[in-house]
């Protein structure tokens, strides 16, 4: 049926401003009123004179006779509001005096020009809370305001929902030609809290050269990641795994060694450690996304679960963190949703 009905049915242009006042982010009403108003069928005292009704004919707002370009668009308070939220999205107005032409500018006036964008929304809801404080100020006697109509506005925008971010394609990549990564990870269970920590040492080929895993016992989490780090340079100076570029999921421990900043002992002291180590190794620490970061943290939460320590060689590797390395040599991708 439906394809029969394409077939014969003559469909007409598609025009932006029905599309427009049509969008999910404004009410039922506010679109039907809205399509009402570009028709010119709302009661303004003009619109109804024209009809044959005769009675005096004042705006809301000020003294002059009540049409739609004067109440929507020219009126000094309702110059405010616009005024007002142009200068907030950093737009010039143009001199204008139709309803219609003011609405295209605003949508045209930058390059950017989403549907998505709130900025696209504010007119219609400047409109809709005109026409409802013009209500308020004829039926129920009160003032004609424009900081109504811009707090109504602000307000709505407020309500809406927020437009999810587009997941961000994560992978874990294999160092360069002669280098070996080491991953690294540590997490404390309440921070603090029971902690583990676990590092992972591969080949330009994603081969696993080591592994490590140990318990921490009960500390926070800065202390467990940057003892990540440091057991997994000790490793690499022990195995003579060098040169190595370090990567860690927790963007503090990054701003922590690149500052040296101060703190507790116990930080100075694995701070000290790691640069010194650094040096050796000719290595630097970068950071990597969690998800990316997938197989020194299942290492992490094996050791603060399950209580152990152990360092693991190619053949020692089982179950679920085979599966993980062997994605990640793959290179098949995670998706990372949020920032």
């Amino acid at each position: 049926m439906r394809a029969a009905w394409e077939t014969i049915r003559v469909a007409s242009p598609r025009r932006q401003l029905l599309a427009d006042i049509w969008h999910c982010s404004l009410r039922p009403t506010m679109s039907v009123f809205l399509w009402r108003l570009f028709q010119n069928r709302i009661s303004v005292h003009v619109r109804m004179k024209q009809k044959g009704f005769s009675f005096p004919s004042k705006c809301q707002c000020c003294e002059a006779e009540e049409m739609i370009p004067h109440l929507f668009v020219v009126s000094s308070a309702v110059q405010g509001v616009w005024q007002y939220f142009a200068h907030f999205f950093g737009l010039q107005l143009c001199d204008t005096g139709d309803l219609t032409h003011l609405v295209h500018f605003w949508r045209y006036s930058t390059p950017f020009h989403s549907d998505l964008h709130v900025r696209m929304l504010v007119p219609f809801l400047i409109l809709w809370f005109t026409w409802t404080q013009r209500n308020a100020a004829k039926y129920d006697g009160v003032q004609f305001s424009r900081n109504y109509i811009i707090f109504e506005v602000q307000r709505h925008l407020r309500t809406l929902p927020m437009v999810p971010r587009a997941p961000r394609v994560v992978r874990w990549a294999t160092p360069s030609p002669a280098w070996f990564r080491l991953n690294s990870d540590g997490s404390s269970l309440g921070n603090p809290g029971p902690a583990g920590a676990g590092d992972i040492i591969r080949d330009v080929e994603g081969q696993v050269r080591l592994a490590y895993q140990v318990t921490l016992g009960t500390t926070t989490n800065v202390i467990a990641e940057l003892t990540a780090v440091w057991h997994g340079l000790e490793l690499a100076i022990a195995y003579g795994l060098a040169p190595i570029v370090v990567e860690v999921d927790a963007t503090t421990v990054i701003q922590i060694l690149q500052s040296r900043a101060s703190g507790r002992w116990e930080v100075q002291h694995l701070i000290m450690r790691i640069v010194q180590m650094q040096q050796v190794l000719g290595s630097d620490v970068r950071h990597i996304f969690r998800e990316a970061n997938g197989a020194a943290d299942h290492l992490v939460k094996e050791a603060a679960s399950l209580q152990m320590t152990r360092v693991l060689h190619l053949g020692d590797i089982t179950g679920a963190l085979r599966w993980i390395i062997q994605l990640d040599r793959l290179g098949i991708p995670h998706l990372r949703h949020g920032r």
